[in-house]
């Protein structure tokens, strides 16, 4: 994967992300995918040291907000072992569920942050996934409004 320059990016560490399922395939349908792939990135949270400020678990697509001690390169890591790891575990007999690369801003201003987070929290209810943000069970808005604490989430903002 390349790093499309990335690597000028290391003193940056908060990233609003996002990656696709190849072909946009609804790959992601069911309840038991979407734990299975959050706990795929909270394994990888836990493993890259990182900070998830923010998420949001689509059918065919994910975003995330999330701060990486290595800026830009430590970034594509932290991807790379989102995508191969949830391959592994979910669909070890289906190749390339992934799109090959991933899409990227660095976060420089808390306003920005907002931007992105609100964009995350409401992805679902414009899909008509959820009426309210909240109320969907696949993204951080419950931790964020503090009513559904997720250990995972961190809600306090260091840029």
């Amino acid at each position: 994967m390349s790093r499309r320059g990335r690597s000028s990016l290391r003193e940056q560490r908060v990233f609003f992300v996002t990656t696709t399922v190849k072909d946009h395939r609804q790959l992601f349908d069911t309840t038991e995918k979407l734990i299975e792939l959050r706990n795929v990135i909270y394994q990888v949270v836990r493993k890259h040291v990182a900070k998830l400020y923010g998420y949001v678990l689509m059918p065919n697509h994910v975003h995330l907000l999330v701060g990486v001690q290595g800026g830009g390169p430590e970034l594509s890591d932290f991807m790379r072992d989102i995508k191969s790891l949830s391959w592994r575990k979910m669909f070890r007999n289906t190749p390339g569920i992934w799109a090959p690369r991933f899409d990227d801003v660095a976060i420089y201003t808390e306003e920005q942050f907002r931007v992105k987070l609100n964009y995350i929290h409401n992805n679902p209810v414009k899909a008509k996934l959820a009426n309210l943000a909240e109320n969907y069970s696949f993204s951080s808005s419950a931790a964020w409004l503090g009513t559904a604490p997720d250990d995972m989430v961190t809600t306090e903002l260091e840029l």
